[in-house]
This record gives structure tokens, C-alpha cells and sequence, in this order.
């Protein structure tokens, strides 16, 4: 599981980075180039790591937009070598919830954490590194909300 979580990140941020590299390159028309080497993939799997990428593009680039207009001002792209990550907004509150299964034929029962992380993607890195109960068969974690925004079930053993 733990490894799974650690692969998560690291595509997170990878497809940052590929984001940084084309906003940095293509400024306002990074979204139509990463657009573009959607769709021409040569794979789904690819594709959709484009796809993801389009995402983080918009996001940036929109809040750049937004900006530029709110003070009138052009900003370079260029003028910075690597994209600054700001921290801003306030922790948000986490449940991470484990399903623990006894040796039994009993119920699981279930074990609740509660926690504090930036958004859902700090949350199950911080889960991943959370002493998890004995004998945990899965694992939810849910915003404040109460919705759910990550679930994991052990693999059965033959």
C-alpha cells in the first residue's frame, strides 16, 4: 500500500512538473499545447497522463489570467526558472478512517484518525505514514464534509 502511495506522489509530481516546463515554455497557449500531445498520444494510459496535465495547466494559467487582470501588469513567464509552490491556504481537517478485520469470522470494526493536511494529496501521504492498526484490511479518507476522497482495500492473499 505504502508503495502504491509513494507511486501516486510521484506521478503528482511529475505531471507538476511537465505543467511547470510547458507553462514556462508555451505561456498562455501551454494548455493548447499540452491539449494537442493529448490527443496525440500513443496510448490511453498516455493519454490520460496528458489529460491530467491540461488539468494543472488550466488551474495555473487560469489564476495567472486572472491576476494579470487584476493588476494590469503582464507578467513574464520566462522571468522564473522554476514555479515557487505558496502554502496559503489553511490545513484542512482529514478522517482517515481503517478497517481492521479480525482472525475471526467476527465484523470488522473501524478505527478512526483525524488529521490536518494542505489538500486531499497531503492527506494520504500523511496516511501512508500514520502507524496504521494491526490486522487493517483498508482504509478511507474523508474531508470535512464527510465525503470521500481516497479508498484503498488490501489485496486478498490465495
Amino acid at each position: 500500500m505504502l508503495a502504491w502511495l509513494l507511486w501516486q506522489l510521484e506521478r503528482i509530481q511529475r505531471v507538476h512538473a511537465v505543467a511547470g516546463l510547458l507553462i514556462s515554455e508555451f505561456g498562455v497557449e501551454a494548455e493548447a499545447e499540452a491539449r494537442r500531445r493529448e490527443r496525440e498520444a500513443n496510448s490511453a494510459g498516455t493519454a490520460r497522463e496528458w489529460e491530467r496535465v491540461v488539468s494543472v495547466v488550466a488551474r495555473r494559467t487560469s489564476k495567472r489570467a486572472a491576476l494579470e487582470a487584476a493588476t494590469d501588469q503582464t507578467l513574464e513567464f520566462g522571468s522564473v526558472a522554476e514555479p515557487v509552490w505558496i502554502a496559503s491556504d489553511r490545513p484542512q481537517e482529514f478522517r482517515i478512517q481503517f478497517v481492521c478485520g479480525a482472525h475471526d469470522c467476527s465484523p470488522p470494526n473501524l478505527t478512526e484518525k483525524h488529521i490536518q493536511a494542505a489538500d486531499a494529496s497531503a492527506a494520504i501521504v500523511a496516511a501512508a505514514n500514520t502507524e496504521w492498526p494491526p490486522q487493517t484490511i483498508g482504509l478511507r479518507i474523508l474531508d470535512r464534509e464527510g465525503r470521500e476522497v481516497f479508498a484503498r482495500e488490501k489485496a486478498q492473499r490465495r
